[in-house]
């Protein structure tokens, strides 16, 4: 099982190689970095980005369409890729993200007992088939999913603020991580609170400081209307395939995050009881099962969560990951309007992580009787 999930990730990264124009990587990231390095601060001009893409890459119109989403500073950071060619920017950037993934893996692993049920786990999680998607398109989340493993690492060392300041780097996309807050505000963890808050300070302060006022406004203008129209697999995003426009995509978002915090409100002494690395699975489960936009790649940030997990409950994660990627190939098989396997998949997980650490369960480990 787990060599056929390496070798599906091995399989997306030749098949990026192969359509690498019709890459996210090239298409949106490298040509809006290298829009900057020109001077050209229209990276959120869907048009203006098409047209300095099919100058750059000399190719026609691709598979894809252009457009640039995420924060200014994702763009700036990769200016140095645009010296080189862009395959071999490409190339970097798969082999880069593979050594993030890599790298978040191992360091869970050190948190476990490493038998072989968890590396096992780590496997199917890390290398799922959505998440082998990030890969397919040269996505950002690979990285992100190594920055949310470096949170977990240093809540573990109790050095908060460091874990809020990783966690804020998954703010390149929000919907990640968006009622992380909540959760760290209802359960008492204010230390991180004022670490991510910090970076996303960073992150505001450099999208002004890269395109100035009226340019860095036009990411929120974009987003608006664009970002939630596309098909997902969020909850909120269920309700697409039953004919739901993208504005009631968003007021379903609003509302169920309304009814978590609610919830998480009436739950707040069990909350505060919590370790911080489930507070912290908690709030990223959730803000993605309520985000107003995900797609299959963005499972990867759920690598993390699952592999920690384990250390409690290895055959739920297990179970967990492998569900993740059998729900991926049922949609895979369904007309576009039926795929909701996934979303239903998602919260399915989500439950069931909520039922692991549940108070009942905290209880029967609180009064389970101690070896002697």
């Amino acid at each position: 099982m787990a060599c056929v999930f390496l070798a599906n990730v091995v399989a997306e990264v030749l098949r990026a190689m192969r359509d690498a124009f019709n890459t996210d990587f090239l298409s949106s990231f490298f040509t809006a970095a290298d829009m900057l390095r020109r001077g050209d601060h229209a990276i959120y001009c869907s048009g203006c980005l098409q047209a300095h893409a099919q100058h750059l890459f000399a190719t026609g119109a691709p598979i894809f369409s252009f457009q640039y989403d995420n924060p200014p500073l994702g763009a700036w950071l990769l200016q140095p890729l645009t010296y080189l060619s862009p395959r071999i920017a490409l190339a970097l950037f798969l082999g880069v993200s593979l050594a993030a993934a890599a790298g978040a893996a191992w360091l869970l692993l050190r948190q476990t007992t490493r038998d072989g049920r968890h590396v096992l786990t780590a496997v199917a999680a890390f290398g799922s088939l959505p998440a082998g998607m990030a890969f397919a398109y040269g996505q950002w989340d690979a990285l992100l999913a190594l920055a949310l493993t470096g949170s977990y690492v240093a809540l573990r060392r109790d050095r908060m603020v460091l874990a809020g300041v990783l966690l804020s780097i998954l703010l390149l996309k929000p919907q990640l991580v968006w009622l992380v807050p909540v959760v760290l505000v209802i359960g008492g963890r204010w230390r991180v609170l004022y670490g991510m808050v910090a970076g996303g300070a960073v992150m505001v302060i450099s999208s002004i400081a890269v395109l100035g006022w009226s340019d860095a406004a036009r990411w929120l203008h974009q987003i608006s209307p664009n970002i939630v129209a596309r098909p997902g697999i969020s909850l909120p995003h269920m309700l697409a395939a039953f004919g739901a426009s993208p504005a009631g995509v968003v007021v379903a978002s609003g509302l169920l995050a309304a009814g978590i915090t609610l919830a998480l409100m009436r739950g707040r002494t069990w909350l505060r009881s919590l370790t911080g690395d489930r507070l912290l699975s908690l709030g990223v489960l959730l803000s993605m099962v309520a985000a107003p936009h995900l797609l299959p790649y963005d499972l990867i940030i759920v690598a993390p969560v699952i592999v920690l997990w384990a250390r409690d409950h290895s055959g739920h994660a297990l179970a967990a990951a492998i569900t993740l990627s059998a729900s991926f190939l049922i949609d895979l098989a369904l007309p576009a309007s039926w795929a909701i396997v996934e979303a239903a998949a998602l919260v399915g997980v989500a439950l069931l992580y909520l039922s692991d650490i549940a108070p009942h369960h905290a209880r029967t480990l609180t009064h389970a009787p101690q070896p002697t």
